[in-house]
């Protein structure tokens, strides 16, 4: 059973690297203010996961290296990597339900919750030297303890006031992109809540399955609910002079263009062929010419340049990739 874990642990890193490079890559792509907080998400829960998987590896090798007389060698390391990680999630979800509404956390914010987390850091740092079982060790201990409980209502709690004040945001795209976020995840961690009281052999499942429904999610939820959000232009006839403007100055055919459109509006060469009745080898023809005369790789760097180009004045030269910042910075409250 432990070396089936440890597979499974492996495989849920595997698609959570995959999952936290996605992230990055969006994040490089839309300068909007939740993408790179949700990449840090990302990272903190397959922390959670590598440790899961440490511990596991340690207790079922041939080493001995998960107990050592009566002292959980692991435990003193491990520990405090877990709480810091849980920390690090708590303040990547704040950050990410900021960044929903265009905004970022403050600097006093980020000051309180690092001197929380340097306290939590040095509580493991005491526990450590103390003697076991003292009365002062006991009381740490319980603190620990109360903070991790404190931890995880937060996850629930920040979740739920993403949900609930969804209703503000006007864009109903965005709407539907804010609300599928808060709604996966807190039904995700209401799972680990209610299946943390189970019994170990029963408790695994589930919660295995959670760790990797929250590497799953983003990789879904960039295809089909973050598109139709953030990759939708052409809306309106601004858009549409924009985007004619775009293509004239970039040396587009007018099917170049109208392919290039239909990409902006977050659809897949499959749509693209049904709409314009071409072949999907036309399709495929037609995105390589357009990524070659606009130096770019991927759809999301096509994008990103597009949206760098509506915020600078037209020029003979097209803008450097790098340094390209998109037109919208977040949702926009009511």
């Amino acid at each position: 059973m432990e070396h089936l874990k440890i597979a499974y642990y492996f495989l849920v890193l595997l698609v959570g690297a995959g999952a936290i490079v996605y992230a990055a890559l969006m994040s490089r792509a839309y300068r909007l203010p939740f993408l790179k907080p949700l990449a840090w998400f990302l990272g903190f829960n397959n922390t959670l996961a590598l440790i899961n998987l440490t511990s596991a590896y340690a207790c079922a090798n041939l080493i001995g290296f998960c107990v050592l007389g009566q002292y959980t060698v692991l435990a003193g390391i491990l520990g405090p990597a877990a709480r810091l990680s849980q920390l690090g999630i708590v303040y990547s979800l704040f950050a990410i339900v900021r960044g929903f509404g265009g905004r970022r956390l403050s600097g006093t914010f980020d000051r309180w919750f690092g001197t929380a987390a340097g306290l939590v850091f040095a509580s493991y740092i005491v526990t450590s030297l103390l003697p076991r079982e003292t009365m002062l060790w006991r009381w740490i201990a319980r603190t620990q303890i109360v903070v991790f409980l404190l931890g995880v209502l937060a996850i629930l709690g920040v979740l739920i006031s993403l949900v609930s004040h969804v209703r503000k945001i006007q864009d109903s795209a965005e709407r539907k992109t804010v609300l599928s976020f808060g709604l996966s995840y807190l039904v995700i961690y209401a799972l680990f809540v209610i299946t943390s009281w189970l019994p170990d052999a029963v408790q695994f499942p589930p919660n295995a399955l959670a760790l990797l429904a929250i590497n799953l999610f983003p990789l879904i939820w960039f295809r089909k609910p973050f598109a139709e959000a953030y990759a939708t232009t052409a809306a309106s006839g601004e858009d549409r002079e924009a985007l004619k403007q775009f293509s004239r100055t970039r040396g587009l055919t007018p099917r170049e263009g109208a392919i290039l459109e239909l990409i902006l509006r977050g659809k897949s060469n499959a749509q693209i062929e049904k709409e314009l009745f071409i072949s999907i080898h036309t399709v495929k023809n037609h995105i390589t010419s357009i990524h070659q005369k606009l130096g770019v790789r991927s759809r999301w760097q096509l994008i990103s340049l597009f949206h760098a180009g509506r915020k600078t004045r037209p020029s003979a030269e097209p803008p450097v990739l790098e340094t390209e910042r998109p037109a919208r910075n977040g949702l926009r409250p009511q």
